[in-house]
């Protein structure tokens, strides 16, 4: 099994932009009065924010908060283990 260092982690977690992933993993994206909304991939909403600044996402009908290993645990319905792999791969 591949170790992963805590920088490595914490790198993937604040670096790799939640915007970026969103798109990467296709999650769809919605317009709504001036602000891009994308599809909570815990219950389908689109009662979402994207946070730049703290490089999260939130949904305001789950309560649900994501950082983007936990957007791609959710959407691909995976470990922490294979969505770190994912995200690893995915941003090469």
């Amino acid at each position: 099994m591949k170790q992963i260092s805590a920088e490595q982690l914490k790198s993937l977690r604040n670096d790799v932009d939640v915007m970026e992933v969103i798109g990467m993993l296709e999650i769809p994206l919605e317009n709504r009065g001036g602000r891009v909304t994308f599809r909570c991939p815990a219950c389908t909403s689109f009662h979402t924010v994207l946070s730049p600044e703290r490089n999260r996402a939130y949904c305001f009908k789950c309560t649900r908060s994501f950082n983007t290993i936990d957007l791609v645990m959710a959407e691909r319905s995976c470990t922490f283990l294979e969505a770190v792999g994912l995200l690893e791969y995915l941003i090469g």
